[in-house]
């Protein structure tokens, strides 16, 4: 099972404003720049979670989005459901997939045992404790007055 870069993209976001203080908004751009993903990505990411709840946004210029209580408490697992669908795994999971060997094959099966045990190990984790007692580091993080630790490696 591979993660569309589109959920990557929504955990990344999600992430880096769960490190911030509560409340703290950020403009689109300087997630952008402090994910370092395109801002073009980093948008559409923004809009749907947005629309589902896990961020709060503000339009104009003192604008930007920030973690809302939904956001904060939200787990991987329920994101991923959210931004993966129902893709199915395997083509013959599809309802217009075929395959010679339906009629006796177990391997869908053992697919979608696979799938449940993966969202049951994320269902457990809440986002904001992927980031707890984390300093972000990188130039968007300086700018916002974050200071490096002192072993950090340099940002790229």
């Amino acid at each position: 099972m591979r993660l569309t870069a589109f959920s990557d993209v929504s955990l990344r976001v999600l992430m880096l404003l769960s490190a911030l203080e509560p409340g703290q908004k950020l403009s689109t751009q300087k997630i952008s720049e402090g994910v370092d993903t395109p801002y073009n990505h980093v948008a559409k990411a923004a809009a749907f979670l947005v629309n589902m709840g896990y961020l709060d946004s503000t339009r104009g210029r003192a604008g930007g989005v920030m973690l809302s209580d939904a956001g904060r408490s939200a787990t991987v697992g329920t994101v991923l459901r959210a931004t993966e669908g129902d893709i199915p795994m395997i083509e013959c999971e599809d309802e217009n997939g075929h395959c010679p060997l339906d009629k006796f094959c177990r391997l869908r099966n053992v697919l979608a045992k696979a799938r449940e045990a993966f969202y049951a190990s994320v269902d457990s984790v809440v986002i904001s404790e992927l980031t707890a007692g984390a300093r972000p580091v990188g130039p968007v993080f300086v700018e916002l007055g974050f200071a490096p630790p002192e072993n950090a490696l340099p940002a790229r």
